[in-house]
C-alpha cells in the first residue's frame, strides 16, 4: 500500500477542487506519469526536494518543498492557459488545506506556495501521428506545518 504524505495529498486536493482548474482537467490530476491514452488536457505533479527547517534547539515543525506541475495539452494555447490557472491557484496559497485522511479529516497549514520557474516543452508523438503533447512546467516552493505523522522523529 502506497503511503502518500499530507502535503502531497493537499496539492493534489487544491488542484482537484480549485473551480478553474477543475473546469479544464476535471480529474485528471496524476503524480509522476499519465497514461499515454489519457485524455488532454492533463496534469501531471512531481514531488522534488524536501526539507524541514532549522532553528538553534534543532528541526521545526515547518518543512518546505519543491514541485512540479506539468500542464499537458493538444495545443500550445491549452497548455499555457492551463499553467496560468494552475499558477493563480497555488501562488500566494496560504491557510489551512483540509484533507481525507482515511477514515477522518486532516489538515495542512499552508505557509506559502511561490512560483519559482515556468517553461515550455513539446512531447513529439511516439505513435506516428502529427501532433505531440505541449506542455508547460511550473516550479513551486512549498511551505507548511506538519503534524508528528509527515516524517519520523
Amino acid at each position: 500500500m502506497a503511503v502518500i504524505s499530507q502535503v502531497e495529498r493537499a496539492l493534489f486536493r487544491i488542484l482537484q477542487t480549485d473551480g478553474d482548474v477543475s473546469s479544464i482537467v476535471s480529474t485528471r490530476v496524476a503524480p509522476l506519469a499519465l497514461d499515454q491514452e489519457q485524455t488532454l488536457p492533463a496534469i501531471m505533479y512531481e514531488i522534488g526536494s524536501s526539507r524541514p527547517y532549522s532553528t538553534l534547539s534543532g528541526a521545526s515543525d515547518i518543512i518546505s518543498v519543491d514541485f512540479d506541475i506539468y500542464c499537458m495539452a493538444d495545443d500550445y494555447a491549452s497548455a499555457t492557459d492551463l499553467a496560468e490557472r494552475v499558477r493563480q491557484a497555488l501562488s500566494g496559497r496560504r491557510g489551512n488545506q483540509v484533507i481525507p485522511d482515511g477514515d477522518g479529516i486532516a489538515s495542512v497549514e499552508v505557509l506559502g506556495c511561490t512560483h519559482t520557474n515556468d517553461r515550455t516543452d513539446y512531447a513529439s508523438p511516439i505513435n506516428g501521428g502529427r501532433v505531440g503533447v505541449f506542455i508547460r512546467q511550473l516550479s513551486f516552493l512549498f511551505s507548511y506545518r506538519s503534524n508528528e505523522t509527515d516524517y519520523p522523529g
